[in-house]
């Protein structure tokens, strides 16, 4: 890995991949084996980061952030939530609860791919960074017995490929609890065909104008990505550029469905009026830019377990059938004091479980739009959660799936005996809830809707912003140029499966 600017703008690539994250970092990976690649990463290293490389301390960066260095890069919604984005070689997986599971068959179809192609890649990735969990956690064991007394059925035992009923699935934490990340995956890269430039973060690609003119002044033929300008944590300002002999050479956005909307943007690719509002040159008016982006939100309970428990990330699943929705769980240790509405009697620490549930295919969108010219800066970006009244009807029957899943006897395990108090003093049926508890009377359409919009949150599975057909084509080439395209979870319209890192992994490869 190389954090020199000028070194890496000295030479010429056959590809530039911007972004080393889910998705670029296997890209660069396999076109290494036969070209020259460098891959530009606004973020530093996981390796070394002990709240990236250890499972326990998941959780922890999303709340430990800056404006320019930090690994994950907060951002506030205009919907008015609070997420956060990878800024680490690696991306969203030096970050996530590392839950690994392939999309559906009717996805992948659905996208077009090569079925073969497909599985050889997930194989590929599955080889290298993915662990099969054998120890269920105390708390998942009973989640995913709930599951199935509440009729989540079949069991589908072990497997990664996407089936409705309850299941377990693989992570990329392995037994050791010692996190896997995408970076992982350039050790199959060829070292000499590659360059990995950290901490710097690309400003705007560069083009070539079309080369013939026509009788009228107008140009034939079509803007040319040649490289990109970029800058390092000095504000150094660099150009790297791609061989000009190869005319197959090419410059690959990986920037996720919040940076790679930007930078096309940044780049003058985008609508004309907007981008003249920043001064930005036209290179391709293309109004979807930004356009139709997503989040799967969530709906959230937090039990207090009067028992202690192990911490545990996502170990089971529950897919509802015909209902595109999920319901997932984890427990977490964390200390009294820390915890608003804990009703513990343990001196130091509170025991709890997360249950919830994820719209996996919203039919709400939002837009992204610039807040500056300047590329560190994060963009406007509004998701419109629940503006679409499906969206609010589903996500009271995964409620409802919850409240069930709370009802057998494998969960009743951690209600209280005495006391049936939630934190905001709701009647809970015996549970400590942490936070907002479901509504009493669950039948309640009114109730349960505004249970749906009390806690919305976000499961970080944002997709959009570049989609094939009206950004990108089906080859992920960006529509009106040449030698650019897009190849990370921008150019998703739904998400796929459970979670989207398996996807787009397999993509990159």
């Amino acid at each position: 890995m190389s954090v020199d600017g000028e070194r890496a703008a000295a030479k010429r690539y056959d590809y530039i991949v911007i972004g080393g994250g889910t998705a670029g970092c296997p890209l660069a990976a396999t076109l290494s084996t036969k070209y020259s690649v460098l891959v530009i990463e606004r973020g530093g290293s996981p390796y070394g980061v002990s709240d990236i490389e250890n499972a326990g301390a998941f959780g922890n960066l999303l709340g430990e952030t800056d404006k320019y260095t930090s690994p994950a890069q907060s951002f506030v919604t205009e919907d008015g939530l609070t997420l956060a984005r990878g800024r680490v070689l690696g991306g969203g997986t030096a970050l996530n609860a590392g839950f690994y599971s392939r999309a559906s068959s009717e996805y992948v179809r659905h996208m077009g791919w090569n079925e073969t192609l497909v599985k050889e890649s997930y194989e590929w990735v599955e080889k290298q960074n993915v662990f099969r969990q054998d120890h269920l956690s105390k708390w998942s064991l009973a989640f995913r017995n709930g599951l199935l007394e509440a009729g989540v059925v079949p069991y589908n035992g072990y497997t990664l490929d996407h089936l409705e009923g309850t299941k377990i699935s693989a992570s990329t934490f392995d037994s050791k609890g010692k996190r896997h990340t995408a970076a992982d995956l350039l050790n199959s890269a060829k070292p000499s065909n590659i360059v990995v430039l950290l901490n710097a973060t690309v400003s705007r690609i560069l083009f070539s104008s079309p080369a013939s003119q026509g009788k009228k002044g107008g140009f034939f033929g079509k803007p040319k990505a040649r490289g990109v300008k970029f800058m390092d944590v000095h504000g150094r300002s660099y150009r790297a550029f791609l061989k000009e002999s190869s005319h197959s050479s090419e410059v690959i956005v990986c920037a996720g469905s919040i940076g790679s909307p930007q930078l096309l943007l940044l780049s003058g690719i985008g609508p004309s009026k907007h981008l003249k509002e920043f001064n930005i040159s036209l290179v391709v008016n293309l109004p979807s830019v930004g356009r139709g982006i997503q989040d799967s939100p969530r709906a959230t309970i937090t039990l207090q377990s009067p028992t202690p428990l192990e911490f545990s990330s996502i170990q089971a699943v529950g897919i509802l059938k015909g209902s595109h929705t999920y319901i997932e769980s984890s427990s977490f240790v964390q200390p009294a004091s820390t915890v608003n509405g804990s009703q513990s009697s343990q001196p130091k620490n509170v025991y709890g479980g997360n249950i919830f549930e994820k719209l996996a295919f919203p039919l709400s969108r939002g837009e992204l739009w610039l807040r500056s010219s300047d590329p560190r800066d994060n963009p406007y970006v509004r998701y419109n959660y629940y503006s679409h009244p499906v969206d609010l009807q589903r996500c009271v029957k995964g409620a409802r799936m919850i409240a069930k899943v709370l009802n057998t006897e494998s969960l009743r395990k951690f209600a209280y005996t005495t006391g049936s108090k939630s934190s905001n003093g709701a009647a809970a049926n015996g549970f400590h809830f942490i936070g907002p508890a479901l509504p009493q009377n669950t039948w309640n359409n009114t109730a349960m809707a505004q249970f749906c919009r009390d806690t919305v949150n976000t499961m970080w599975h944002f997709h959009g912003g570049c989609h094939v057909g009206s950004v990108v084509t089906h080859k992920y080439q960006v529509k009106g140029v040449n030698n650019l395209r897009i190849v990370d979870g921008s150019t998703f319209k739904d998400c796929p499966g459970t979670n989207p890192q398996a996807t787009t992994m397999m993509l990159g490869r």
